[in-house]
């Protein structure tokens, strides 16, 4: 608006010259150009992990797979684990005030040495005596209950940061159902009324913030909630929504997590991934659409988006051998979907192409003779050569071997 503003005071308007007109169009000029300029500065939202440790984040009970991790990173015999169960509600505590079974539990998993810490006092959470179990953890779990109890009780606590020093200290922190809901920075279904638990949109809104950006939902499709989290990116849309059902879990370490468990995880960010296809769409504004991860697929969470195959090592070629696979190839099936395979800054990559919609190239690699893949997804392509040896097309599968969907591509350079 400064910008107008000097433009009008400059303007020396003699109406015999300058009709308004010439005026209004050189304001909208002027007012598209700062709106662009404005458009162009905006980032996208990227949510963070913690930089040591490991995170369980989990949507409600535990696989034998989960149960491993946790002991594992926890520190296996030698796993010095502190228990908080303020998220029970009183009737369970009094239950059982010396948690009892819940130490059964984890002892059945190996654990030997283990503590619980509890209070709903904040002077209490904030004080030395209390902190002092986590000072030596090497894991922490976070019961199921009502993630509202956690936070007025910890938050902004010595409790609080003591926890994120043990993950500083390379440990590992877990939690499902109230547990999971409150690693993430706002707190989903937070708010203290006997009725707040059906409501994403919580009060208060603040977690521990474990990762950064994030809300995290639980017993997602057990209890129809896997729509609930749109209300809640509405109105803060620069957040990361991530949905879990039962059995499942993330193990976030860094800013990666792979899924673990027998059902899905929902992913929350704005875009729809298409396993088959290998396209991660930007959807429109005000498009309510998720995705779902399974078992052994892993998420960049400061990318926001799917990472698969990233620990294979690929074979390097030369760039002569590369020009080899350079081309443009129809899908047998159709007439307006095409990969182009290209080499932009000696890497080869491939383009899609569907009708006049042009996608970003993507990096392939060579892992073996005329076998390449993605390195941001489980895409596999197998070329084929005539009997001269020439490339003629290439498979492209979501799997590297015959079992894999399998999509035919064919050269269409003479």
């Amino acid at each position: 608006m400064r910008l107008l503003k000097n433009v009008l005071l400059n303007l020396k308007l003699n109406t015999s010259v300058i009709n308004m007109w010439s005026i209004v169009i050189l304001l909208i000029v002027l007012n598209s150009c700062q709106n662009s300029k404005e458009l162009n500065t905006k980032t996208k939202s990227e949510s963070l992990g913690p930089k040591n440790g490991a995170l369980l984040i989990g949507g409600g009970g535990m696989t034998d797979e989960m149960w491993q991790v946790f002991y594992e990173l926890a520190g296996n015999e030698s796993a010095n684990l502190v228990i908080l169960p303020t998220a029970f509600d009183e009737e369970s505590i009094n239950y059982d005030p010396e948690f009892k079974i819940l130490r059964r539990q984890f002892t059945a998993r190996g654990f030997k040495n283990i503590q619980f810490i509890h209070t709903r006092d904040r002077l209490t959470a904030n004080s030395d005596d209390f902190i002092k179990p986590l000072k030596t953890a090497t894991a922490v779990w976070l019961t199921g209950g009502r993630q509202w109890r956690v936070a007025d009780t910890y938050l902004n606590t010595k409790t609080e940061t003591e926890l994120k020093k043990v993950l500083e200290r390379g440990g590992i922190i877990g939690g499902h159902s109230a547990g999971a809901s409150i690693q993430g920075s706002y707190l989903a279904r937070g708010g203290r009324g006997l009725n707040d638990n059906y409501n994403v949109i919580s009060n208060p809104e603040v977690g521990f913030g474990f990762v950064t950006n994030s809300a995290f939902d639980q017993h997602l499709f057990e209890r129809n909630r896997q729509y609930d989290m749109f209300n809640l990116l509405k109105i803060r849309p620069e957040l990361l929504g991530i949905g879990l059902d039962e059995n499942t879990a993330i193990l976030v370490q860094g800013n990666e997590f792979e899924v673990i468990g027998n059902k899905y995880v929902a992913i929350y960010d704005g875009t729809f991934w298409s396993n088959y296809f290998n396209e991660i769409d930007t959807l429109e504004t005000g498009k309510d659409k998720f995705y779902v991860l399974k078992n052994g697929e892993k998420y960049n969470l400061k990318e926001r988006r799917v990472q698969r195959n990233k620990f294979l090592k690929p074979i390097e070629i030369s760039l002569k051998k590369q020009r080899e696979y350079v081309g443009n190839y129809l899908f047998e099936k159709s007439k307006v979907f095409w990969n182009n395979i290209i080499i932009e800054n000696d890497t080869m990559k491939y383009q899609v192409v569907r009708r006049n919609i042009t996608n970003e190239p993507i990096p392939i690699f060579a892992y073996s003779n005329d076998v390449f893949f993605d390195i941001d997804a489980e895409l596999w392509f197998h070329f084929h050569r005539d009997s001269l040896g020439v490339i003629v097309g290439f498979d492209k599968k979501t799997h590297q071997f015959i079992d894999g969907k399998n999509l035919r591509f064919n050269s269409t350079d003479e």
